[in-house]
Parts: C-alpha cells; structure tokens; sequence
C-alpha cells in the first residue's frame, strides 16, 4: 500500500457549485471533493469502457483518495478539524469564534500549533489566513430557446500565482495507481466541474511523495481523533459506531447524470448527505459505495471512501 500526492495547477477558470442548497452558476467555491473526483474520473472511464474496473477498484479499497486541497507554493494545507474544545476563558470572546470559524485551512506546518492553540487563552488567527486566489463573476446571454436575450451571472475561481490544489491518493497496487494517474491526466485535458464547454477546469498534473509530516498523520490510526481528509460517509451497518463521540458536519451532495446512455435527456443524481472534510471521528471507517440510479440504464456511483488524518490534543 503505497500514498502518493498530485498537484492539480489549473490552467483555466474552476466552477465548483457550492454545498448547500440548490446549485448556482452565481456563486462558487474553491475546493473538490473526493465524490466528485470520482465522478469525473467514471466519466473519463466510460469513454474506453472501463466504468466497471474503476468502480471495483475503489470499493474493494485498492484506490482511496482526499479532497483536492488548496496549496500555495511548497506548502500544503488540511480541512479545519470539526472539534469542539471547552475554553471557558475564551467563551466569551464572539469575535474570536467568528473569525475562527472563517478560517476553512490550516497550513501542514503550522497544525500542530493550531490544535495547541485551541487549548490556550488566545490563539492567533491571523497566521492561519491566507489567500489562494479569488472568485470572479462574468455577465453572459443566453440566447437559445428564449424569445428575448436572457442575460445570466456565471462565478468561478482563478488561482493566484504559485496556488491550486493536491490530492493524496492510497493505491493498493502499481495497476491500480497507474489507472488512477492515467485518468486523472485526461481529466485534466477534458476539464472538471461545470462551463466545461467553455473550457473551463482544465489542470495539469505533477505527481510527488506525500511530505513526512503529512504521511506521519495520515500513518497516525491511533490517535484521539480521525480527521477526514474528504467527504465520506460509512455504510449503514459502521453508521451507530463510527458517529459515537465524534464531531462532524454534513454537505449536500447532488449533481446532474453525465451519461449519454443513462437516459434520453440530463437528470439529476438523487441527493444524499455525506460527512464533511475535516470531521473528527473515533475511529476509521471503509465507507460504502451508493447506487443513486434511478430507472437509468446503468448504475450511477456515489463514493462513500477517503483517507483520515490522525488529530491529538
């Protein structure tokens, strides 16, 4: 079992329809999540024909993969942890808790010192903030099928110089991480996310070791807590014991059907809740794969898996 880290540099505008709520073209967030990596690598296996191998291949565990997490030249950061640490001097301090709450990443180098610092008095929020691009809004018209131009605001992300982002990938075998690395190499060119016919999300791919300190808390199967390092969620069976004393949230995940054979016109994924990155559990889990097919033609996988990362406090 072998880990290994891709960097994602994008050469294009990103479109990421945000968590919560019905999807908007207005608005946009900066991060993927691990079901949807797989999604767009199902899409890209389906031009060979080779849905079926991938899917097995990340049920049966042989793939696991993160979130693609921000970067910002060589340093890497990690989803906040969902934790809750009683700090009866800082109470009473809302402006410190809103502006904790705001920070979405922790620098790798720096998450030691952050979970030490939820312990102390005060902590310094500053050092934790960082900009990793920025969000744009463009005015288009739409023209087709109305009687008038209909004009229409679309959002997406452009990352700064040296910035983008990194996903950790777990393969069980040099098979498996070779389909991974091919698929995600074409993904690249094709795009990922939404106005791919624009030619947006398209990346290029550098693939590296995972750094020590990250592979030390990803190895860390022991500690207090296991952080999600991507969106996840157990099967129905692990549910009752994976959430007892624990911390998490959960994102809406839905999504249309990308498949010209699934049905005669687009339909939507049915919608499901999975747990967040940066969730805090008691223990790891497998996690499930879910059919969210619906009269289609062909299954249509929703991945339940991704990688922990030991937290201590």
């Amino acid at each position: 079992m072998e880990h290994f880290l891709y960097r994602l540099s994008f050469t294009t505008a990103l479109h990421m329809g945000k968590d919560a709520g019905a999807g908007s073209l207005d608005d946009c967030r900066m991060n993927i999540h691990a079901d949807t990596i797989f999604s767009a690598l199902c899409c890209e296996a389906a031009r060979a024909g080779e849905v079926a191998g991938l899917a097995d291949l990340f049920a049966g565990g042989a793939l696991t993969i993160s979130d693609a997490l921000p970067y910002a030249g060589d340093e890497l950061f990690l989803p906040r942890p969902i934790l809750f640490v009683k700090n009866t001097r800082r109470e009473g301090d809302a402006g410190l808790k809103k502006a904790l709450k705001n920070v979405e990443y922790i620098p790798l180098s720096l998450f030691a010192d952050y979970l030490l610092g939820l312990r102390r008095p005060q902590i310094d929020v500053e050092k934790f903030k960082y900009k990793f691009g920025r969000m744009v809004v463009g005015t288009r018209v739409a023209l087709k099928g109305n009687d008038q131009p209909l004009p229409y605001h679309v959002a997406a992300w452009k990352f700064a110089r040296g910035c983008g982002l990194y996903l950790v990938v777990r393969a069980e075998h040099e098979e498996a991480r070779h389909t991974f690395g091919t698929l995600l190499a074409r993904l690249g060119l094709s795009g990922i996310g939404g106005k791919q016919s624009s030619g947006w999300g398209k990346f290029e791919v550098r693939q590296s070791d995972v750094p020590a300190g990250l592979m030390e808390l990803i190895e860390d199967s022991r500690a207090q807590y296991q952080m999600l390092l991507g969106t996840a969620l157990p099967a129905d069976n692990e549910l009752d014991d994976v959430l007892a004393d624990g911390w998490y949230a959960l994102v809406r995940r839905g999504g249309f059907i990308r498949s010209e054979n699934y049905a005669p016109g687009q339909m939507k994924k049915r919608t499901m809740y999975m747990m967040a990155p940066g969730s805090c559990l008691r223990r790891r889990f497998k996690g499930g794969m879910y059919d969210l097919s619906d009269g289609g033609a062909h299954p249509v996988w929703r991945c339940g898996n991704t990688l922990f990362a030991g937290v201590n406090l």
